[in-house]
């Protein structure tokens, strides 16, 4: 069985996130022998080197490659970028900077690789009120995993996939991880053979149809140990002022088409986050919240001043 240690995963930095989510990725570490690559994505000098020095200090940080600069690629293109720098061997891994392990994890879903799977996806949001595509939506976003017949879409946020099985579809139609609107007619039209034909896809979603396509079994598991917040970064980067935070960013964040939950959650969590770190007063949880909305709060809060030291 695959152990622990064959898998690399590459985690995509943007901004200036790493002092706030790092204690996210700390707890990946803690709770895997896997190896971990950062990503950096329009990342600042300063933050380049704290995660060269993270990296330094931490045996499971193989290295930092910067894709970009001073534009911020798109999170499916960093990945086809150091996929083409990299040859970590037999797998290729990819978890999101804001996912909290609680115990072990990497064996269960090494398990499913090594049973046959091309690839295995993970990492539903905590404020996720459905997975599937709704109908008569126009794109498989980030956050949808199913389609409404049960096709598999994957997720974004964490998955390990047999690189070789990457690398037949890769060559064979000429897509990556960041493969979305912009697709060829041979592309378009196996999509639509397959009932699956939107007018743009997020990161990864064209690869995991094409991989089932080509006859490879992708498969999604939940599991116990991992929490997905989901949706920080956008407001944990600071802005180029002298002033940071939460209300600061709001304003540079395209809200139109995110699920209401989905800002009540991210907010409220790099909010906590935010002063968790900074030694700030912690939000408490605002009054006249629907039930479930309150109580993924209540959730995230605990779980966060619990994660950080």
């Amino acid at each position: 069985m695959s152990a622990d240690a064959d898998f690399v995963f590459n985690i995509v930095w943007t901004g200036s996130v790493f002092p706030y989510l790092r204690w996210f990725v700390e707890s990946q570490i803690a709770h895997s022998g896997a190896r971990f690559r950062f990503v950096a994505n329009a990342c600042p000098p300063d933050q380049i080197a704290l995660l060269e020095d993270y990296a330094a200090a931490h045996d499971q940080v193989i290295d930092v490659v910067v894709v970009s600069t001073d534009t911020m690629i798109t999170h499916g293109a960093a990945l086809d970028l150091v996929r083409a720098q990299r040859d970590d061997g037999d797998w290729f891994c990819l978890i999101d900077s804001d996912i909290r392990a609680s115990g072990p994890f990497v064996a269960d879903f090494a398990a499913m690789l090594d049973a046959g799977a091309a690839g295995v996806t993970s990492g539903r949001g905590v404020w996720s009120t459905t997975d599937v595509v709704p109908e008569g939506h126009v794109g498989v976003n980030g956050e949808y995993f199913w389609s409404r017949d049960g096709y598999l879409f994957g997720s974004p946020h964490f998955a390990m996939y047999r690189r070789s099985a990457l690398d037949e579809v890769f060559d064979r139609w000429e897509v990556g991880f960041g493969a979305g609107a912009d697709l060829s007619e041979e592309v378009r039209g196996i999509l639509a053979a397959a009932g699956h034909d939107y007018w743009l896809y997020d990161t990864g979603k064209v690869v995991n149809i094409l991989l089932q396509e080509a006859g490879h079994e992708l498969r999604h598991q939940e599991h116990p140990n991992l929490l997905h917040i989901g949706g920080m970064s956008h407001y944990l980067a600071p802005p180029d002022t002298a002033s940071k935070g939460v209300v600061a960013n709001m304003a540079r964040v395209d809200h139109s088409t995110w699920n209401p939950a989905r800002l009540e959650v991210a907010a409220f969590s790099a909010a906590v986050l935010m002063a968790a770190c900074d030694g700030g007063p912690v939000p408490e949880i605002p009054d006249g919240l629907e039930p479930d909305i309150a109580g993924k709060l209540t959730m995230v809060r605990r779980e966060i001043l619990a994660l950080v030291p």
